[in-house]
């Protein structure tokens, strides 16, 4: 299976940061999207009311909790030429020749080449926090339409701060199906009963609730023997900014997520893996239920009239109990086959829409039924990040052969492979760390070799929740028991090590490797170099015009990250600027990749960041750097390689300066592990990372990433 993943970020006014990744093909491409047009916005906002003025999907749509709506005897078509004009608008966007965007478009090509001879299934993931990306017929792109027609487009769930991931599934030995039935004043819920209750000649448990009561539902969802699929049918609703959504439950109680949080949350515990809201307007729904951590969700993008609602569900399992596909198959199947509502309700086929978890297998039917009640497993401590495997006895017989066949081999043969990541033991489980940026190269070159020697020792990167990836959000999350351990490019603070002193914790830190901070400039711009004390006067605001170190008269324009995002920006300001304050009109940047894309398009600016990640590009220019006076040494190996000879060639890493610290701006890389009395395994899982780093293959691996070996 392929998984194609789009994440957009929102970068101020200037559009979005782009990384698209394709899972098992170990690709990642880095591009920029325009922001919205406005002619998109208008012609989509013009779609979205013309649409919800139709009668049948007036009529369906539930106002918010405490309001009703008057129905209203008018009729008002939504034209197809709305739906077109959205379509065209889109791709004009999505299909636009702004060269930071054309990375991405040229990727996605080459990635569905590269597919095209495999029978995986794709999945196309869009990972987007804004609303209004969210709401998109992303579907509608015709790249996805010409290079993956066999692919359906998901959401991906916003990701929560609690790290658990379920895997326990219902005691039942049948699928159970939980259907609730909310108020349904003017639109026929009893179609959609039908649908799901037909289930039961195919040795399906169906349990219905009708208009049932706050107390009814919550006691179903705590059923000992659980359900796999929990269907809601009826009024519902979201706010504008998709954030939260409500159901309404019977004539007099409405619903948000929040206020049945509890008993879901034992579904889940108990195996619940889909939830299908065939109903109105679900963005808010599957956001709150992504917050519990609900692997998968069916919503509606917008309010859906009755016969689509019937009709979506009807072909829905029709294609995921009967012909047993994948719930990605079974779902854009069924969407397409919605397609004779395009005269009546234009757009409809836009509105189911999946929403699924990182990492979560995509369900089919038979995994549903062959799937068997889950054994006792040892509870995890709470806050702990390791997940444990099942099968254990099973894994211990793979084990025991695998040492006989390894012997066998090595007798055979007379010599066995010995890598050096094999000579730590490392534990078993899923492993989850995160934290500064200027690890990225490290990650990249060292984390598939790992998982080569030790296939069962999982490490999962984990992205920082509302708050930018750094040195410091990374510390914060070890401490918070988000992740295992973490990475940092610069020491603990005292701080820090008081608020782990308060959680009755301790922090230890490893280095591993030395690295250099490379100042960056445009290529056009003619100095020689920069002293560490015009660095600091640069970013404090004391030097604000090239022509006083030395260069011509052009306004300097200081690009940085903020302080808290991270511990490259620290350690600036600790060790450069010797603790005063960043300048108030200096610039803020999202991460390194817009910083120098900023740099590239501004001859009087300025910008710092780990050296690995700045000496290779082309479209800056890295400077040598001072203590004092007038011996500067480069971050590069000399001579410089201008801008017009790359990439056919690119400027190298000066290790050898970094080493001797010989280069004025070097620092430390660290594993940062959380210590106790007991030897947690989440202990020995970072300090077994870290002894990896330190052997001959891992300082290898990190030399070739950019950074300096310390063995």
């Amino acid at each position: 299976m392929a998984i194609i993943k789009l994440k957009l970020r929102r970068n101020s006014t200037d559009g979005f940061l782009v990384i698209l990744t394709a899972k098992n093909l170990d690709e990642e491409t880095e591009g920029f999207l325009p922001p919205l047009p406005p002619n998109l916005e208008s012609s989509f906002n013009e779609w979205q009311s013309a649409y919800r003025q139709i009668e049948a999907v007036r009529s369906c749509v539930a106002p918010a909790p405490g309001l009703r709506l008057t129905p209203k005897s008018v009729t008002i078509h939504s034209h197809g030429e709305h739906t077109g004009a959205v379509k065209d608008y889109l791709n004009q966007w999505l299909n636009s020749g702004d060269s930071r965007w054309q990375p991405i478009r040229d990727r996605l090509i080459a990635i569905a080449q590269q597919l095209h001879q495999s029978n995986d299934e794709i999945r196309v993931i869009i990972d987007a926090k804004d609303i209004d990306l969210r709401r998109l017929p992303w579907q509608a792109w015709n790249l996805l339409e010409e290079h993956y027609p066999n692919a359906e487009v998901a959401l991906s769930a916003p990701k929560s701060s609690n790290t658990k991931i379920n895997k326990l599934v219902p005691k039942s030995t049948k699928v159970r199906i939980l259907v609730a039935v909310g108020r349904s004043d003017g639109i026929n819920t009893k179609d959609d009963l039908k649908v799901i209750q037909d289930l039961e000649t195919n040795g399906v448990e169906v349990r219905c609730l009708i208009k049932p009561s706050r107390r009814d539902l919550c006691d179903a969802l705590w059923d000992e023997q659980g359900y796999h699929i929990f269907v809601f049918t009826g009024h519902s609703g979201s706010q504008e900014d998709g954030q939260i959504g409500w159901i309404e439950l019977n004539d007099e109680e409405s619903l948000t997520i929040e206020e049945f949080k509890e008993a879901l949350k034992q579904a889940i515990d108990k195996g619940l893996q889909l939830a299908i809201f065939n109903s109105c307007d679900g963005l808010g729904l599957a956001n709150q239920l992504a917050q519990i951590h609900l692997p998968q969700v069916i919503i509606m993008r917008e309010p859906v009239p009755d016969p689509v609602a019937v009709d979506f569900l009807r072909y829905f399992f029709q294609e995921f109990t009967h012909n047993n596909k994948s719930l990605f198959t079974s779902v854009k199947k069924a969407r397409k086959r919605l397609e004779h509502f395009k005269s009546d309700y234009p757009g409809a086929i836009w509105l189911p829409t999946i929403c699924i978890e990182a990492n979560v297998e995509p369900l089919t039917w038979q995994g549903l039924r062959e799937g068997s009640p889950a054994k006792p497993t040892p509870i995890k401590p709470e806050g702990s990040t390791h997940q444990p495997k099942k099968n254990i006895k099973l894994w211990l017989l793979i084990g025991l052969l695998g040492v006989v066949v390894s012997s066998g081999i090595a007798y055979l043969v007379g010599k066995k492979v010995n890598s050096d990541f094999s000579s730590v033991t490392a534990p078993e489980g899923t492993w989850l760390y995160g934290g500064s940026t200027s690890w990225a190269p490290i990650r990249q070159r060292v984390d598939p070799e790992i998982k080569k020697v030790h296939p069962q020792f999982e490490l999962r990167y984990t992205d920082a929740i509302n708050a930018t990836p750094g040195s410091g959000t990374g510390i914060r999350m070890l401490l918070e028991g988000q992740l295992t351990f973490s990475q940092s490019s610069r020491p603990i603070a005292d701080r820090e090590y008081q608020q782990a002193q308060r959680r009755g914790l301790s922090l230890k830190q490893i280095p591993v490797a030395l690295e250099g901070l490379a100042i960056a400039v445009h290529p056009d711009l003619q100095i020689p170099g920069l002293t560490l004390g015009q660095i600091k006067d640069i970013y404090t605001g004391k030097i604000t015009n090239w022509n006083q170190v030395g260069g011509p008269n052009l306004k300097i324009t200081a690009y940085s990250r903020r302080v808290e995002d991270g511990g490259t920006v620290e350690f600036l300001a600790n060790n450069v600027l010797s603790g005063e304050k960043i300048r108030s009109n200096v610039v803020y940047v999202y991460d390194t990749t817009d910083g120098l894309r900023k740099l590239a398009s501004d001859r009087g600016g300025i910008y710092y960041a780990s050296a690995p990640e700045v000496v290779p590009q082309c479209q800056i220019k890295p400077l040598p750097i001072a203590k004092q006076g007038n011996n500067f040494v480069a971050p590069y190996t000399e001579p410089l390689i201008k801008a017009d000879q790359c990439p056919n060639q690119r400027n190298k890493l000066n290790t050898d300066a970094f080493k001797k610290g010989q280069y004025p701006i070097t620092r430390q890389m660290f594993v940062i592990v959380k210590q106790n009395n007991n030897n947690s395994l989440e202990q020995q899982a970072g300090e077994a990372y870290a002894k990896m780093l330190l052997t001959n293959q891992g300082q290898k691996l990190m030399n070739e990433a950019g950074f300096v070996r310390i063995r």
